[in-house]
């Protein structure tokens, strides 16, 4: 794998499916600037609709005709799958259900001031990632290496 932070900003983004993994993937999207479909005949409550276009239904092959990025976090593999399948060349393709069939996966990260830390398992164990990133929002927060120090130094 290759780490990276992409720039989202005005890119076409689609997520295929509307539960609780979606709310997750989708709240981090929306502070990226990037432009969000969601394909799912239902949405989580937690899921801001104000910065989304919903297509209230499920997914069909044609769908990700303009995406620059996909995630697919139905609860059906089969769909999973077929949205993977779907997927265009240069389109990145985020299959939750089966790291093995995914372009990239999601770390757990904290920002703070100019600061951003990522954590990965690779996929193998997300709770460890965010305890991880718990632990490392606290030293953030306590910014162990303003204190004392010249930070050019």
């Amino acid at each position: 794998m290759y780490p990276v932070m992409l720039n989202l900003q005005d890119k076409q983004v689609i997520v295929v499916g509307g539960g609780r993994v979606a709310a997750r993937k989708i709240k981090m999207l929306q502070a990226t600037g990037a432009v969000i479909t969601v394909i799912s005949p239902t949405l989580a409550p937690t899921i801001d609709r104000q910065q989304l276009n919903w297509v209230a239904r499920a997914y069909q092959t044609g769908d990700l005709a303009q995406a620059d990025l996909i995630i697919a976090c139905t609860d059906d593999l089969a769909v999973n799958a077929q949205v993977r399948h779907d997927a265009g060349p240069g389109q990145l393709v985020n299959n939750t259900s089966n790291k093995y069939a995914s372009d990239f996966y999601n770390m757990a990260m904290v920002s703070q001031d100019d600061v951003a830390l990522a954590v990965s398992t690779h996929g193998s164990s997300p709770k460890l990632a965010k305890k991880i990133r718990q632990l490392l929002t606290i030293w953030l927060q306590a910014k162990p290496w303003r204190k004392g120090r010249n930070e050019t130094k």
